[in-house]
């Protein structure tokens, strides 16, 4: 383990929820147009979704494994970048800094997590 992984898993997926709440969130308080709205909201509600995986396995918990959770974060990360500069060259900037800061976010919480489901 390395020093720089210092956020548990269970830790992480509570940060990772309240991030995709804001991203649900941020849309609506820079007063994006509907395509802003909808990509915002539409990314947040899968880093929610994706969050509620680190809960654990067992009967009420999911199965995905913690592997699989990294590779989503990661994805979501660079997905959320990609879909910010496609707003900003629409013209959205707000919105898309918006999203752009809270996909860095995502970056690093993935960066700072020890992956282990322990």
């Amino acid at each position: 383990m390395s020093s720089a992984r210092l956020i548990s898993f269970p830790a992480h997926g509570a940060i990772e929820f309240l991030l995709g709440l804001a991203l649900m969130a941020a849309p609506f308080a820079v007063g994006a147009d509907p395509a802003g709205i909808v990509v915002g909201f539409g990314l947040g509600v899968l880093v929610t979704g994706v969050s509620l995986t680190s809960i654990g396995a067992g009967p009420r918990g999911t199965t995905t494994s913690v592997t699989a959770h990294q590779a989503y974060d990661q994805g979501l990360s660079l997905g959320g970048a990609g879909a910010a500069l496609v707003l900003a060259i629409a013209g959205q900037g707000a919105v898309a800094v918006s999203i752009l800061v809270i996909a860095a976010a995502l970056f690093t919480l993935s960066m700072a997590t020890r992956y282990s489901a322990r």
